[in-house]
């Protein structure tokens, strides 16, 4: 990449996309079921509120605590090369495009969380052979071509991409079927999901006065017999069919009464819990970051335990992104790579007493310290300020 040295004060201004695979088809849309990749239960999913609450907990995160462009040394820091790509992600399909960073980083999340894979088009200037800019693509516009061994468009399978025509930001299944595709937290809490639907679906019913009620008892006096019974039964199910909206009870020598469900697991809102328990589990998002306050369920930790075990679930799932984008940048010859900043969960008075006793003890110099902290070095010479 002899060229890319040579042009590094240019890059800045190489900001014309070229999507030239998937622009042919980027205004058509499928909804592919397969036995393995049911894309259509994990975009419904994605209505789910503690779904998508979960995922607006990473994208949030992210944002907050935004990237940064740099090599891994700040002696190979090239100011251009990190502007250009800085702007690069600032506007991922380019300046003519309304996409910025935010509705990339958005679509990312949500795409590897919920549908287990995101790809991303990476844009190739013609002239200078670099990457310049990124687009989204849908998970139902990939498919994996068998008979190439590469990832190919769904609505053209000749249209294939090498591994370095596409970003493919992935957990990796070990399921032998799926070897090329990610896995979705859904797989892990789709019992859950259900549960949460079907109890609400049930509620709901009864709310409109369509659904059968579980706590009511209907009891026949002893001596009604076998025909005037199997008589009744008949007539009520008539007037089901007939009336379904609602109806009349009249059956002689029968009671009616309400029943009360002892059993907890019968209740409503305990299902409720459990399925948003297990969810936001899944996810290994914190009850705090959801707004939910009684923890008892969730683990009672406190705020800084719950922010300490955050930083270690959120920056575990972004190398994922990080590695995906730092390998198709270096593919082109960059040395700089992209990652997010870390979130802060120091506490900045206990780390100053710390601070203040290593340098008493001599352990490190006030340069040293101030160094960590990304400030400037002090105007001493020699030995005259290394005890002070």
């Amino acid at each position: 990449m002899g060229i890319l040295n040579k042009l590094r004060n240019l890059l800045p201004t190489i900001r014309d996309t070229n999507h030239s695979k998937y622009a042919i088809f980027n205004n058509r849309h499928t909804r592919p079921t397969t036995s393995y990749r049911n894309l259509q239960v994990y975009e419904q999913a994605l209505n789910n509120f503690y779904v998508a609450r979960c995922c607006r907990v990473y994208i949030d995160t992210a944002l907050a605590c935004g990237y940064t462009i740099d090599s891994d040394t700040q002696e190979n820091d090239n100011p251009q090369t990190q502007l250009y790509l800085e702007r690069l992600f600032q506007k991922p399909e380019g300046h003519r495009s309304n996409m910025t960073w935010s509705g990339l980083n958005s679509l990312m999340w949500k795409s590897m969380l919920v549908l287990g894979d995101c790809f991303l088009e990476p844009s190739i200037d013609p002239n200078f052979d670099v990457v310049n800019g990124y687009r989204y693509i849908h998970n139902s516009q990939i498919m994996w071509n068998t008979q190439n061994d590469c990832y190919c468009l769904r609505e053209k399978p000749s249209i294939t991409f090498e591994d370095n025509e596409l970003v493919h930001i992935y957990e990796p299944s070990t399921r032998v079927e799926d070897d090329h595709f990610g896995v979705s937290v859904i797989d892990s809490c789709g019992s859950a999901l259900a549960i949460l639907t079907n109890a609400m679906r049930f509620n709901n019913n009864l709310l409109e006065n369509n659904g059968l009620n579980p706590s009511t008892i209907l009891t026949f006096d002893k001596e009604v017999s076998d025909a005037n019974f199997d008589a009744e039964i008949e007539r009520l199910n008539y007037q089901k069919e007939q009336a379904k909206d609602g109806g009349f009870l009249a059956i002689r020598g029968a009671t009616f009464q309400n029943g009360a469900a002892s059993n907890k697991d019968m209740s409503y809102m305990d299902l409720i819990r459990l399925a948003r328990d297990i969810i936001i589990s899944a996810f290994g998002v914190p009850p705090q970051k959801m707004g939910i306050i009684e923890t008892a369920n969730l683990g009672s930790g406190s705020g800084d335990s719950q922010n300490h075990d955050w930083k270690k679930t959120f920056e575990g799932k972004s190398v994922f992104i990080e590695e995906a984008f730092n390998n198709n940048l270096k593919h082109y010859g960059f040395n700089e790579r992209f990652h997010f900043n870390p979130i802060d969960t120091s506490d900045r008075l206990l780390d100053a007493n710390i601070n203040q006793i290593y340098i008493n003890c001599g352990v490190k110099t006030r340069d040293e310290v101030r160094n960590e902290l990304g400030m400037d070095k002090l105007k001493t010479n020699g030995w005259d300020g290394y005890y002070r």
